[in-house]
């Protein structure tokens, strides 16, 4: 019998061992997952949340009727094109109506952080560009 007491107390051991040791396992797996979201939650922060609103870069090639304006925050949830007024949706808060507005704008092609602006071949980028600007500023003053 007393071999059957001394078992018992070596399997407690034993299993208290085990619960023990898996508990740190599972504590110091926790602590690594959390280490590794932050890391990688944080390195590309500008892709989750929103940066500065505004421009933060054009881009026009000589000659070329298309020119290209990259946001720092996203405004749209999808991409879509509107070649004229009478595409713009109903549920539009007037931002599509004000770039359309600007005399010379053929085309609006929006996605998520960019707005692509094709202009009548005749009408000036310096004319253009600093209109839509005063339209994108505006238009995320209103909304942020």
């Amino acid at each position: 019998m007393s071999k059957s007491g001394a078992g018992r107390r070596s399997l407690r051991k034993y299993e208290l061992t085990n619960l023990f040791f898996f508990l740190a396992l599972i504590l110091a797996l926790g602590i690594l997952v959390t280490f590794v979201f932050r890391y990688y939650g944080n390195r590309n922060m500008g892709d989750v949340s929103d940066g500065e609103p505004g421009i933060v870069a054009e881009a026009f090639y000589p000659g070329s009727d298309i020119g290209m304006f990259h946001l720092g925050t996203k405004i749209f949830q999808t991409s879509h094109q509107y070649r004229s007024q009478l595409g713009i949706p109903v549920t539009d808060d007037g931002f599509l109506k004000d770039l359309f507005a600007i005399e010379g704008v053929e085309e609006v092609t929006v996605d998520q952080r960019s707005i692509m602006i094709k202009k009548e071949t005749s009408a000036p980028w310096e004319k253009i560009k600093p209109r839509v600007q005063q339209v994108v500023l505006r238009h995320l003053h209103l909304h942020y």
